[in-house]
């Protein structure tokens, strides 16, 4: 990498540099979804997943 007008510092491709972004998003992420849920969300899905599964069954209307 050739040094640019930046005090020195090696310039990179825009291309290059967005993969370099998206190594570390994905990192990031990837560390993101290893966290468990809060309960206060896993309770409300396992509440809309319920309401789902009584509003497919035949004849049920969900009370609201």
């Amino acid at each position: 990498m050739e040094s640019g007008s930046d005090g020195g510092r090696p310039s990179i491709s825009d291309t290059e540099l967005l993969r370099r972004i998206g190594q570390d998003l994905r990192s990031i992420y990837a560390e993101v979804i290893k966290q468990p849920l809060p309960p206060r969300i896993q309770a409300t899905l396992a509440l809309i997943d319920r309401e789902q599964r009584l509003a497919e069954q035949p004849g049920r209307t969900l009370p609201y």
